[in-house]
């Protein structure tokens, strides 16, 4: 991968291969949510397949999604500027299943994309789970 242009083409072309449909970028200011001001997480778009409120034609999504974090749980304007990794716009890559898979196909997606598309070595790889999270931590042994 030699720059972003790569990295979001192999992403969205790896998913695709899994039966994802690849969905265009939101607007950053979302069209029906007046709860945010901003879209904040790759997620958005998709609020109301998760919540029910409305089907698609698929069950598997991916896509490359324009985001600002200008306030918020994950705030980092105060930090702007002083190191090089906080920002407040940024570009997220994501996958989504509504209904369709869940964690062990999730993670045997993350592992292929990561250690074939991208190419890291395994023996570079650390992976974590959330402490509560028995049956990730029992997946990714």
């Amino acid at each position: 991968m030699s720059n972003l242009s790569d990295i979001r083409a192999t992403f969205l072309d790896f998913f695709a291969a899994q039966g994802h449909e690849i969905v265009p970028a939101a607007p950053l200011v979302p069209r029906n949510d007046p709860t945010l001001m901003f879209t904040n997480a790759g997620m958005v778009q998709f609020k109301n397949l998760f919540t029910g409120q409305e089907q698609r034609a698929y069950q598997r999504a991916a896509s490359s999604q324009k985001c600002v974090r200008a306030g918020g749980k994950h705030n980092d304007l105060d930090n702007v500027g002083y190191t090089a990794r906080h920002l407040t716009f940024f570009e997220m890559l994501g996958n989504f299943s509504f209904g369709d898979y869940f964690k062990d196909a999730a993670i045997e997606f993350a592992w292929q994309l990561v250690t074939r598309e991208f190419g890291l070595p395994a023996s570079r790889l650390c992976v974590t789970v959330y402490a509560e999270d028995d049956e990730a931590f029992d997946l990714w042994r």
